[in-house]
């Protein structure tokens, strides 16, 4: 595999440490399952008396027909303050494949550790998955056809992705997109034709967005950007609202993918929620574009925010220290 390879796509895995000292020793830990490219990934990690071992793992079911997934791993390590250690290995997953972890048995020492990393008994792991090339994988099931023959008896337009016709109504698409409206009902010469071409799209992502739109519960991890890029683009506000609202409740995300995507698309209760959702340091850390984390957030208002919140809780800390040490009498 060279190490030049493009990635198709990419995701992180995070896991927050509050209390690193109680974690057992020789015992498998697992961080939450997140869905990407429809695959469950997590990190798996064990503390042993002089290292840590940290893999990534696809969760994937083995079974008897073919599927491989090639990545590019970067697993980081890194301390409140941003002072980071992370190594780099490249992985296949197949359904053959006898582990479902790939990774480092001797990531990093528990000396290293404990000097250069640990603070307050806080850190942050994560994992920087690229994946390189994927086969036999297949799509989620589809919740809603829109090329069937019901489909096509029930609709009045066709709209045209990539190869791939979609049967709609106008009425439909207009009442729940502004765009949807202006092309259908605001006197374009494309109100008159029976089958219009949208490009520079996917039809997958086209498929999905169309599915939310119908109110089916067609969201994931996987998808729930792409859903939002489109429901922006065609002004979909119900749909974006229902992307809000499953990455508030239902995502597994880590609260800095949530809040990048927050920002990109101006998702106040979203950013509000992760914001709430920050009590330490490592956790505000955890967000932050440093050290050895990968793909922080980088909107100057967020990363004040983030500032501010990290100095607050610094205070707090520190105002904790002062009245356990030195009361006052």
């Amino acid at each position: 595999m060279s190490a030049q390879q493009v990635a198709i796509q990419e995701f992180t895995l995070t896991e927050v440490f509050q209390n690193f000292s109680q974690i057992k020793q020789n015992v498998q830990h697992f961080t939450e399952t997140v869905n990407q490219c429809n695959v469950p990934w997590n990190i798996c990690y064990v503390k042993m008396a002089g290292q840590l071992a940290v893999y990534v793992h696809c969760v994937k079911p083995r079974g008897d027909e073919d599927w491989s997934i090639k990545t590019r791993c970067r697993i980081s390590m890194t301390s409140i303050h941003g002072k980071s250690s992370f190594k780099q290995f490249d992985a296949t997953f197949t359904n053959k494949s006898e582990f479902p972890g790939q990774g480092l048995t001797d990531f990093i020492t528990t000396d290293e550790l404990r000097h250069n990393l640990l603070i307050s008994d806080q850190i942050i792991l994560e994992a920087r998955v690229e994946i390189l090339e994927m086969t036999g994988i297949d799509l989620p099931p589809v919740l809603k056809y829109f090329n069937d023959n019901e489909a096509k008896e029930m609709s009045d337009v066709t709209l045209l992705v990539e190869d791939q016709k979609f049967y709609v109504s106008k009425f439909t698409l207009a009442q729940q997109s502004t765009y949807f409206k202006t092309l259908f009902f605001g006197g374009f010469k494309e109100s008159k034709e029976s089958e219009i071409a949208l490009k520079d799209m996917d039809s997958d992502a086209f498929q999905v967005y169309l599915e939310v739109l119908h109110m089916e519960p067609a969201l994931s991890d996987s998808c729930v950007v792409d859903v939002l890029e489109l429901s922006q683009m065609y002004d979909s506000k119900n749909v974006t609202r229902v992307c809000e609202d499953y990455l508030i409740n239902k995502s597994k995300l880590s609260t800095k993918t949530k809040l990048h995507i927050g920002c990109l698309f101006d998702l106040k209760d979203l950013k509000k929620s992760c914001l709430e959702s920050l009590k330490t340091l490592a956790d505000v850390r955890a967000c932050m574009d440093c050290g050895g984390l990968e793909n922080g957030v980088k909107d100057p208002e967020m990363q004040s925010s983030l500032t501010n919140i990290f100095q607050e809780i610094e205070k707090k800390i520190i105002a904790m220290y002062h009245a356990h040490f030195f009361p006052r009498f």
